[in-house]
């Protein structure tokens, strides 16, 4: 009797609980920190591929304004096509820059809509292509066509 008490006593002794219970909490812890450090990553990498691609489209988008509004352009342009920023221009902001042309197309009657009396005025249509660039690589190509509205000589 005296082995089957102190065997009860062993069972019924609860010193060392508490420490295996916080090892057992703490490795399931460390498992799922694991776990969430390999799902975030990935997604770390996609926002920040995403704010560099934004960049770029922003540089480029800077550069189709200056492309629109820079009266240089047009007057240098001709028939011909110019290479956008002019010399002594930079389109460069931070880490982004925007590099590109304009292209005379074509010269006629204003657009439909525009407002203006054909019999007075004349247009002349320009593509404007640009790219801009982010660290990282990161690149976007824009296209627009540009009309300036001109008086008949």
């Amino acid at each position: 009797m005296g082995k089957e008490v102190h065997a009860r006593r062993l069972i019924l002794n609860e010193k060392g609980t508490a420490l295996v219970l916080v090892m057992i909490i703490l490795l399931l812890m460390g498992v799922l920190g694991s776990m969430m450090m390999s799902t975030t990553t990935p997604e770390i990498q996609i926002a920040r591929n995403l704010k560099l691609k934004e960049e770029a489209f922003y540089a480029a988008e800077r550069g189709v304004e200056y492309g629109m509004v820079d009266s240089n352009i047009y007057t240098t342009i001709g028939t011909g096509t110019v290479n956008i920023p002019l010399s002594g221009v930079s389109l460069k902001v931070g880490s982004t820059d925007a590099t590109g042309t304009v292209r005379y197309l074509t010269s006629g009657p204003p657009p439909k809509g525009s407002g203006v009396d054909i019999t007075k005025f004349k247009a002349n249509y320009y593509e404007i292509k640009l790219e801009g660039t982010a660290p990282g690589n990161s690149r976007v190509r824009l296209e627009t066509t540009v009309v300036k509205i001109l008086p008949k000589n």
